[in-house]
């Protein structure tokens, strides 16, 4: 980067003689010149080319000024990230999203493989497209059970998942009776739905019968040997991890004897134990052939010009190899997840343990460079999953269920000195315990109200309610509807986990000291409302201060600390999934680290407008019509109010008269041209909303389409594509003018920021 202007100093417009900035402090560049006194000065941002000798491009616009007064000459220190301006032809690309569990082959047994997705990156690269972008695939198996289903449920950041092994492709896989092979594959690959549990056992039914005939050559084997030694500082404690889950039945490691914490010693007694070493080397095997597999993926991809982006997931499993191996780097004894948002209501507990920073930092973070570095063998393009998480974690109470009851870690809480200094006068009963009144119940009829007053709680104290010891919690709440021994009805639980929610601080014991952080959107609980407005006043200029403000440094530099060391670690192209609630220290460090924003139409940053708008879409961005954690567009617009679908007819898409009630060919075409023209480097689609350009390619009910409900913590991830990759061949129409639409928009003219 240089600088070009009308001063000798800045070259007088000459382009071989710039002024070049420094990169030393990357991502800032500077420079210092002398400016002569009582000068305008017009100068641009330009790109000096070394081996040419000459400036290459000046950015587009107007030319910048800088002015000084002084009579005298004056030192002028530049230092910048004054947004460059590129203009003419902006490159773009486009590509396909899903998970790898979703694909379907002639070749598949139930689910995706790996070596499935060779067939999707050839119709990728036949319809124009440049990129593969999967969700994460690491192994879940914690239970062995449709519950390990959410690809985001690690039991290991560096294990590949069994279930996308191809077996037909492992020596050995003749040794299996065949029909039968054949005859689960068949029954299989006609679910219109992943059946976890089945392919799971029969895939690792098989797998072990490949082992049986194949472990003798294994010593033998330089590849299998090399690839334990290489990869011995996760293998051997995950090995360990799934030897001892498989032996007591269960993932956790506290009910796991004198084996509760990993030591090398582990895996070499395992190792050398007759009963347990040929499970030892199973587990091994399987990792061998999976690296195999994903990385003939990765080089094919290559060769055909074609992405591949995989998916960074936040967090980890609490009972997990990573969480037994290094548990210091976690809170064991804490849950993360997300404050609300309009796609969940009451929040997200995804029941993961936050990470503990201070002490990743003391090695410089080195378990998440060894977790990017392994994750480069495989992909060129990251996504990070909840990239807001490197800032602050939403942390809810270990005895509470619903992310509504969460705070941000870290944050600065409210201290009692802080209630005082705001002359707020601060009962901790009234401000901290759930506020229940008989008006609570007026919803529920007379007979019920009675009812869950008798069971749930004591005695009424004047006017309010308080819960028995036995249900205080949101926890001890769903413990008892998970019993079925009791004859009260399962729908009262949502209302009772609501009335815990009537609180307008949650407390926290920290350094010693009790300090409360509000409940987020408190002026929307009855406890709230039952207030003077003076007091009412007080506290929402409180919670705005705590949300909206006064963390933003802190996080900023939190944000600063991790991000650069955890970017660095690959040459992957890195891009963050930042939304939800962004505090405004987000954008502004992600542009600093030319991190690539991801930009959904339906999840405005901008309170001023409901979808995002075209203008504010970033180059360094990669937009998408939907993700897996809401609705397809089909799926999506079915469920718009008449006000809301009529709005962005008009609005978003420029259309005059009334728009289709349902989710027309056509309609899927204007969406889909809409987004390919955004200003974007990359726009991704989840594959459902391209099938929604072919009536042949829907599945009948929309809803079948949708891969996650986000806050369900026990939803069960099975969604599959309605056709053979192969088959897509066959649509020439659809492939021809998916490719026509792609070329179309390849690139854009105007001008673009650069950071």
């Amino acid at each position: 980067l240089c600088i070009l202007g009308n001063i000798p100093q800045l070259g007088s417009w000459d382009t071989k003689n710039p002024k070049l900035l420094d990169n030393a402090d990357f991502p800032i560049w500077n420079a210092g010149i002398t400016m002569p006194g009582r000068s305008v000065i017009e100068y641009k941002y330009g790109l000096f080319d070394s081996h040419k000798g000459e400036v290459i491009e000046l950015e587009a616009g107007s030319n910048r000024t800088v002015s000084t007064f002084s009579l005298q000459d004056v030192d002028l220190a530049v230092i910048t990230d004054a947004n460059f301006r590129r203009s003419g032809s902006m490159w773009k690309g486009a590509g396909i999203a899903l998970p790898v569990f979703s694909i379907r082959t002639s070749s598949s047994f139930g689910v995706g493989s790996f070596s499935d997705l060779h067939a999707l990156i050839d119709w990728v690269q036949a319809i124009g497209m440049m990129m593969v972008q999967i969700l994460p695939v690491n192994d879940t198996m914690a239970t062995k059970s449709w519950l390990d289903s959410s690809p985001y449920s690690a039991i290991s950041v560096f294990a590949l998942h069994p279930l996308y092994l191809d077996l037909t492709l492992m020596p050995g896989f003749d040794s299996i009776d065949q029909e039968l092979y054949h005859q689960k594959q068949v029954a299989l690959n006609a679910l219109s739905a992943l059946d976890y549990e089945m392919v799971l056992h029969s895939k690792m039914s098989f797998a072990r019968q490949i082992f049986t005939a194949q472990k003798q050559q294994l010593k033998k084997d330089g590849d299998f040997v090399k690839f334990r030694e290489e990869h011995i500082g996760w293998l051997n404690a995950y090995v360990s991890f799934c030897v001892l889950r498989d032996r007591f039945n269960s993932p956790n490691f506290n009910n796991w004897n004198n084996f509760d914490r990993y030591s090398q010693a582990i895996y070499d007694e395992l190792s050398n134990d007759p009963d347990y070493s040929a499970e030892i080397r199973f587990y091994e095997f399987l990792q061998f052939h999976l690296d195999n597999q994903f990385r003939r993926v990765r080089s094919y991809a290559r060769e055909m010009g074609v992405v591949l982006k995989g998916d960074i997931a936040i967090g980890v499993l609490p009972y997990s190899a990573d969480a037994w191996a290094n548990p210091d780097l976690f809170y064991l004894d804490r849950q993360a997840g997300a404050p609300p948002d309009p796609f969940s209501s009451s929040g997200q507990n995804w029941g993961l343990p936050p990470y503990n920073w201070d002490a990743m930092a003391r090695d410089g973070y080195q378990w998440w460079q060894d977790r990017l570095r392994h994750f480069a063998r495989y992909f060129d393009a990251y996504r990070i999953d909840h990239i807001l998480g490197f800032f602050r974690l939403w942390q809810i109470p270990s005895n509470q269920v619903q992310g509504l009851l969460g705070f941000f870690s870290p944050a600065i809480p409210v201290t009692r000195s802080e209630f005082i200094t705001r002359e707020i006068t601060f009962d901790a009963e009234r401000f901290c315990e759930p506020f229940i009144t008989e008006a609570s119940f007026e919803s529920l009829p007379a007979e019920d109200a009675a009812i869950l007053k008798q069971k749930f709680f004591k005695k009424p104290r004047g006017n309010f309610f308080q819960f028995k010891s036995q249900y205080n919690s949101q926890k001890k709440i769903t413990a008892f509807f998970k019993k079925d021994n009791h004859a009260i009805s399962r729908k009262f639980e949502i209302f009772l986990l609501q009335l815990h929610t009537e609180v307008l601080f949650i407390k926290e014991l920290a350094n010693g000291e009790v300090v409360f952080h509000p409940r987020i959107n408190l002026q929307h609980t009855q406890s709230f409302k039952a207030l003077d407005q003076a007091t009412q006043r007080k506290l929402v200029d409180l919670h705005n201060d705590y949300f909206y403000h006064r963390q933003e440094e802190h996080w900023r530099e939190l944000g600063l600390l991790k991000l650069p060391v955890i970017k660095a670690a690959s040459d992957m192209l890195m891009c963050g999934e930042d939304l939800g609630m962004i505090p405004k220290c987000v954008p502004e460090v992600m542009q600093q680290l030319d991190i690539l924003t991801l930009e959904i139409e339906r999840m405005s940053k901008r309170p001023e407008t409901e979808f995002v708008q075209p203008q504010d879409v970033p180059y360094f961005s990669v937009g998408s019509t939907s993700s897996h954690d809401m609705l397809p567009l089909r799926a999506w617009w079915n469920s718009l109010g008449d006000d809301t679908r009529n709005l962005y007819y008009r609005d978003q898409l420029w259309q005059e008269g009334l728009p289709p009630e349902t989710y027309s060919s056509d309609l899927a075409r204007m969406i889909i041209e809409k987004h390919l023209d955004w200003p974007c480097m990359w726009m991704v689609f989840p594959i459902q909303d391209i099938f929604a350009l072919h009536e042949q390619l829907r599945v009948s009910d929309p809803l079948d389409e949708r891969i996650n409900v986000p806050g369900d913590t026990n939803h069960y991830w099975q969604y599959r594509i309605p056709v053979n990759i192969e088959k897509l061949n066959d649509f020439e129409e659809f492939n021809t003018l998916l490719d026509f639409l792609v070329k179309k928009y390849r690139s854009f003219e105007g001008t673009s920021t650069y950071s």
